[in-house]
């Protein structure tokens, strides 16, 4: 996500990172075999089979030297391999005088998305629709909509535009008012009248409109909201107790406090609102505990049929995504990571899953000076830094 809800790589677009076309290197091999012969309690790491104690220490090491290379408020993190977990920890402060704590909660943005998508093929499992169906079935009012379908939606190649990415107007009547309460239907109306990136089917363009679409078909589908389809199958399931689905700007305590300079000012950001972003039913807050628990189940396709997950991460057959980077079903998939990196009213983070080696990396950070966050990717970068000691063979798409 970028600073108001998109994505953020370095290079300012997904179809950068999915033009990277990451492959393994002959580390992979070696990273396999460390991993292979690693007996009971050792960890494969770079620099081969370590003690979790070791491992602690040194993912702490990075933690600590990232967040000042990098001028962070706070950090939060999480790693587990397989069940055990190797960092738990919260350094720097939420505000002055408050230290950051691990019981903190935070917006967690796109995370939620690969939940929707992961809803989605639920239905698909009993037949309430298909992932192929035309979105007209429902919305036959709206434009192409007898040319896009469900799928086109969750991959991001139905050719909408969005209605904040490569729109500065947009942008400014967020700035002016950024406790505003968004309506789904007025952001749907602003992005519809842009116009269209490219006829349904026939590029990849990221757009928040998409998903606030998707919403609407669960809605219509199961005659219920989809804060209530979240909560009965992705929360209570997964027993994510700490998370919480709003469509304001409430986050329960104790609350992460967050920072931006993007209004050229450095300010408290906590209490802007989220309704820009994804549309009721999508608006959540959660502890790094949970969000580490979701991704492990989500990303590695726990509450799906072996179909169904092999459609949430299958490479869609648009250019510039490859088997090695493409964008699935609302989730980036490099070089056998499954990723979503959120950033948003000063929250950023990164959730990670890499099936090879049961590897997942939760993150948010907070920024402690005028445009560090933004402009240095600090959540990517973190990331990056973590997963080259912890699965060199498995790079990411991000810069250290």
């Amino acid at each position: 996500m970028r600073s108001l809800g998109g994505w953020k790589p370095a290079a300012g677009s997904v179809v950068a990172l999915l033009a990277v076309g990451l492959t393994s290197t002959s580390t992979a091999g070696a990273a396999t075999a460390t991993a292979r012969h690693c007996g009971p309690g050792r960890v494969a790491t770079a620099v081969g089979c370590e003690s979790p104690g070791a491992v602690s220490r040194r993912l702490g090491r990075i933690v600590g030297q990232a967040r000042g290379v990098y001028r962070l408020k706070a950090v939060i993190a999480r790693v587990d391999v397989g069940r055990r977990t190797v960092l738990r920890e919260a350094i720097g402060r939420s505000q002055a005088d408050v230290p950051a704590a691990l019981q903190m909660h935070f917006r967690i943005g796109s995370m939620a998305i690969p939940w929707l998508t992961t809803l989605v093929l639920q239905l698909q499992e009993e037949r309430r629709l298909s992932l192929d169906d035309r979105i007209s079935r429902w919305f036959p009012g709206l434009p192409h909509a007898d040319r896009v379908t469900i799928r086109m939606l969750a991959d991001n190649t139905s050719g909408y535009l969005d209605y904040l990415q490569g729109n500065q107007a947009f942008i400014d009547r967020f700035h002016a008012d950024v406790f505003k309460r968004w309506r789904p239907s007025e952001l749907l109306d602003i992005a519809l009248a842009r116009g269209f990136a490219c006829d349904p089917g026939k590029c990849f363009n990221y757009a928040h409109t998409n998903y606030i679409l998707l919403g609407r078909i669960v809605e219509k589908v199961t005659r219920q909201s989809t804060a209530d389809q979240m909560n009965r199958r992705i929360l209570r399931p997964l027993r994510l107790g700490e998370t919480r689905i709003f469509s304001n700007a409430t986050i329960p305590g104790p609350v992460l406090h967050a920072f931006t300079s993007e209004r050229g000012v450095y300010e408290d950001s906590t209490t802007w609102s989220p309704s820009w972003t994804l549309g009721d039913g999508m608006i959540a807050t959660s502890t790094i505990d949970d969000i580490a628990t979701a991704g492990r189940a989500i990303f590695s396709g726990r509450l799906l049929s072996a179909g169904s997950y092999r459609q949430l991460v299958a490479t869609p057959d648009v250019a510039p995504n490859t088997p090695a980077v493409h964008y699935g079903l609302g989730l980036l998939v490099a070089n056998g990571w499954r990723i979503q990196n959120p950033s948003l009213n000063g929250y950023s983070g990164v959730l990670a899953f890499l099936p090879a080696s049961r590897l997942t990396v939760a993150l948010t950070v907070t920024s402690t000076k005028p445009g560090s966050l933004i402009e240095r990717s600090a959540n990517e970068a973190l990331f990056a830094r973590l997963a080259a000691y912890l699965s060199p063979g498995h790079p990411t798409p991000y810069a250290p």
